[in-house]
Parts: structure tokens; sequence; C-alpha cells
């Protein structure tokens, strides 16, 4: 099982030095990202909407010294990940036509509700929209390495940004 570690907040030391530390010394891996996939978010402080997500979904929250701890003992204890509830799906794959494909997929800023409501916000990488065979439309994107399609109606912001800004 791969452990994964998100951080969140100002920590003692550059967030680049931790995630360096964290991947180099321990079992675990680090996400940008709090999802269901993660094991632990390192958090400097609570009040923070990555903090707020985490405790959500059930993440477990630790602090800098617990996280400095783990790196001491060379690994993070293998926890479970978070309750994925079965949800019913709203689109299977084979029931969506695509639209409008984009020779190079699109860089975004995207926030956006899930079925329980919980507000994400991350960067994807827009390459189609498309309808599905229940009326909804929906968005195909990258995000990190996999493939996901967002239901239209529950982006509450889709922004492009340059290319320029991520070199």
């Amino acid at each position: 099982m791969a452990v994964k570690v998100s951080i969140t907040g100002t920590l003692s030391m550059p967030r680049k030095a931790a995630v360096q530390l964290i991947e180099s010394h321990t079992n675990a891996q680090f996400s940008r990202h709090v999802t269901r996939d993660v094991n632990y978010l390192v958090a400097a402080r609570f009040d923070t909407n990555k903090a707020k997500r985490a405790a959500q979904i059930g993440v477990t929250v630790i602090s800098e010294v617990e996280m400095l701890e783990s790196i001491q003992r060379g690994s993070f204890p293998e926890n479970g990940k978070p309750f994925r509830p079965d949800t019913p799906q709203d689109h299977p794959d084979d029931d969506l036509v695509w639209t409008e494909e984009f020779d190079s997929a699109r860089l975004c800023f995207l926030e956006y509700f899930d079925a329980e409501g919980i507000v994400s916000h991350r960067f994807i990488r827009l390459s189609c929209k498309g309808r599905g065979s229940n009326g909804r439309d929906y968005l195909g994107a990258f995000d990190d390495e996999r493939f996901k399609t967002f239901r239209a109606d529950r982006v509450t912001k889709l922004e492009e940004l340059p290319v320029d800004s991520y070199r």
C-alpha cells in the first residue's frame, strides 16, 4: 500500500524540503490535493480549506511534529484511506458522447462540488466537453495522472490559465 501525504499551511521549513524528506526518508508519496486516496494531511493550521476537507472525508490530520517523528522512524504508519461511499454512477462512461475535443489540453483552475457538497479546488487539463444520455453536460479532464469527468452543473468556477504561468 502506498501511503500518501498532503500538506497545508506554512511549516517551519519550506514545503519543498518537507516533501523531499517525506519522499526520500519514508514509505510515503506527496500529494498536492486532499482526496480519498490520501492517508495523512500535515496541518500547520486546522482552519484551511484542505484541513476542513480532510476532516469531512476522514483523512487523518497530523501536526508537523508528528510528520517529523514519522520521518525519523522512516515510515508513516499504514492506516486506512478514507471510506469512499458507494454512490450510483451519474453516468456510465459509455453513455457519454464527447461533442467538443481540444487538440491540446487547456490548463484550467476548477472549483467543483461533489455529490456530498464538498467543494474542491484543483488544476486540470481540460480536454473535452460532452453530454451524457441522462441529458447532463460533462467536462473531461486530466487531474494529476488520471482522466476524470466532472458534471458541468457542479462546476462553480472554471478559469483557463495562461500556459506561461507554469513554466
